[in-house]
């Protein structure tokens, strides 16, 4: 092996892969004589130690200058050995003046130049060498490019039988480089590039052809490709393809990623609108059932008939809760479960809730006790509507599943500081327990309880729910039970502890009177029976009222209009000619003092105008969800009346 410097400053490393030492020193004169150039030469006389030489200095060589006759490897198979154990090699091959066509068919192969040896001087080899390199340099920055954009080309001469494709093509393939691409390979069917031959026969007109398609690499992965392919013909008159490739997976993926996403969006304000409109469609009607039912209690009714009226109130209360069920359970699942901080008082909260479920446990001869520790604090700031759908539920399964014996809630204090307190609400039942097997179930949605001989009622949903109220505001939820013997449901909850002061404790706290002076309210609903409704339970309760209706938000600012100023608006949201909304809005923005003034209450079948607060941004005062409970707009009718 023999070095020798053509210049003090190394530039340029070149391998010399020559078994003729004479041939071997006159190209090193040619190089010294080549000012142009500035090279190391490194001499081998033999294929296998010119690979042991790019074995040991890998990415060394700017050149390999290889002769074709060695004494180890003859004529093609000699370039074919050295690119397939280094196929990024750039090589010039030299061969003799009768293998000068071995030179082309090794340009074809991969071999960057050919030089015929005896037919070159220095000034030919040094612009071959300054040209080879340069040549590489660019294809090597080509590579470096194509492989940051995930971009590959070949090109493919079927006549000549020649398929050349670089790195990045390899590399979308999963195609390891010491395994060259052939037209065999692209001639197999079956073939992952196969593909490049069904291409070329689209192209053979001439024609520019666009394909994106998956593809099934040799490792089995799925890549997604963009690829073109124009066929050219040649002044000898051969059917050349040119071709690109580009890996464009990941932007498949992200476009079908948005997609996904749109379409789930989409879906859920789909799920959304349905569920609120199939909200509003059943709560009106139910609000006609339940007033009406409410109404015909307060007449003289025979015991038959009082008992038929508890039966409608009852199936009506479970048809509500299966509607609060659905609404509370599609919020979970779109992410859009509210709560709201407002002051309450939490005996009261615990009285109201034991006078609400005694007349289900005496009806099963039940007992029913509340325990509250004489150290838990009576005021608390936090959503009181979401507490007491926790305890409805809990509660009303402890009552649903027990017989006989009792329910007991206790509420215990377990952490208290200035502003904070943490407590710990128990329910205790006698009932039929829980198996062992199925307790982790239980807060999944629709599991259901069997028990042999009983069917119980219900969605599945009630468990679910109440553990997303709990776990949602801070809390943990959990449960024991013993089969056949009973169950314990407990939660744990914070509250900020402080002094009322607003006006929804204040309308909640305020108790139910009569006005001995009368007063007028306007009542703006659609619905016929939803206006009797009203109208008779308002009467009931007030003989000094004075309701007028308007059946749609355009009789209503007509009516004002018209008319002195009323002392309360009832007004509907939905309904023909002009909603709730746009009414409400005329009249704060278009009317004068005192209509502008007039207190307000929205009167909704929809509960996700109250759960998203959107009727303090339409300039409502407040709200009655219907079906509604008339306590609750009794109580904040007076609250608005006395202000």
């Amino acid at each position: 092996m023999l070095k020798s410097n053509s210049k003090l400053t190394t530039n340029h490393p070149i391998l010399l892969i020559e078994d003729d030492h004479h041939y071997a020193k006159l190209v090193e004169i040619y190089l010294l004589e080549a000012e142009l150039l500035n090279c190391t030469i490194t001499h081998c006389p033999s294929l296998q130690l010119g690979m042991d030489e790019l074995m040991a200095k890998p990415g060394h060589y700017a050149v390999v200058l290889l002769d074709l006759s060695l004494p180890d490897s003859q004529g093609f198979s000699t370039l074919y050995n050295l690119l397939t154990h280094f196929p990024k090699l750039n090589v010039i091959v030299m061969t003799g003046q009768s293998d000068k066509r071995l030179g082309v068919e090794a340009v074809k192969a991969g071999a960057q130049d050919f030089l015929v040896k005896g037919k070159f001087d220095e000034d030919q080899l040094a612009k071959a060498l300054r040209y080879s390199i340069e040549r590489n340099n660019i294809l090597l920055r080509l590579e470096e490019t194509q492989g940051l954009a995930h971009i590959g080309h070949w090109e493919c001469s079927p006549s000549e039988h020649i398929f050349n494709a670089s790195d990045e093509v390899y590399r979308i393939f999963g195609r390891p480089f010491k395994h060259p691409l052939t037209c065999e390979d692209i001639l197999k069917e079956g073939s992952p590039f196969h593909l490049f031959m069904e291409l070329q026969e689209e192209a053979e007109q001439g024609e520019k052809i666009q394909k994106d398609c998956w593809i099934k690499r040799e490792d089995e992965e799925e890549r997604f490709v963009s690829l073109t392919c124009t066929g050219t013909k040649t002044e000898e008159g051969h059917y050349i393809f040119y071709g690109i490739i580009q890996d464009i997976t990941e932007r498949k993926q992200a476009e079908e990623l948005r997609k996904a996403r749109d379409l789930a969006e989409q879906t859920a304000r789909v799920r959304e609108q349905f569920i609120a409109s199939i909200s509003h469609e059943m709560r009106t009607p139910m609000n006609a059932i339940s007033g009406m039912s409410h109404l015909l209690m307060k007449t003289g009714l025979s015991g038959e008939q009082e008992e038929f009226i508890v039966s409608i109130q009852k199936s009506s209360e479970v048809l509500l809760g299966i509607i609060n069920d659905i609404l509370d359970a599609s919020a979970i699942q779109n992410e859009q479960l509210k709560f709201t901080n407002h002051y309450f008082h939490l005996r009261e909260l615990f009285y109201q809730l034991i006078n609400l479920m005694k007349h289900k446990a005496s009806e099963k001869k039940l007992g029913l006790e509340l325990n509250i520790a004489p150290n838990v604090p009576d005021h608390f700031c936090g959503d009181s509507v979401r507490l007491n759908q926790i305890l409805y539920n809990l509660v009303g399964n402890a009552i649903k599943f027990t017989d006989k014996g009792k329910v007991v809630i206790e509420v215990r204090l377990i952490d208290n500081t200035e502003e904070m307190a943490r407590l710990k609400v128990l329910i205790k039942d006698t009932g039929i327990g829980i198996k062992e097997d199925t307790i982790d179930d239980i807060f999944k949605p629709f599991s259901r309880v069997l028990h042999p001989g009983r069917i119980y009622e219900g969605t599945g949903l009630g468990l679910p729910i109440t553990q997303s109220l709990v776990e949602q505001q801070g809390g943990v939820i959990g449960v024991e039970s013993k089969f056949g013997e009973g169950s314990i449901f407990y939660f744990e909850i914070s509250y900020k502890k402080e002094l009322p002061n607003n006006k929804d404790f204040l309308t909640n706290a305020l108790p139910i009177t009569s006005f001995d002076e009368p007063f007028s309210i306007l009542l703006v609903e659609d619905h016929k029976m939803n206006q009797l409704v009203a109208k008779k339970t308002l009467e009931k309760q007030w003989p000094k009222v004075y309701v007028h209706i308007a059946d749609d938000g355009e009789a209503a600012i007509q009516f004002l209009l018209q008319h002195p100023p009323v002392d309360i608006i009832l007004m509907d949201i939905q309904m023909p000619r002009r909603d709730g909304f746009s009414t409400t809005q005329y009249i704060r923005e278009k009317m004068d003092a005192p209509q502008s003034k007039i207190p307000i209450l929205a009167m909704t079948a929809h509960a996700n105008v109250t759960a998203h607060e959107q009727y303090r941004t339409a300039h409502f005062d407040n709200f009655v969800l219907k079906p509604f409970d008339p306590d609750e707009l009794f109580k904040k009718i007076q609250y608005h009346l006395q202000r």
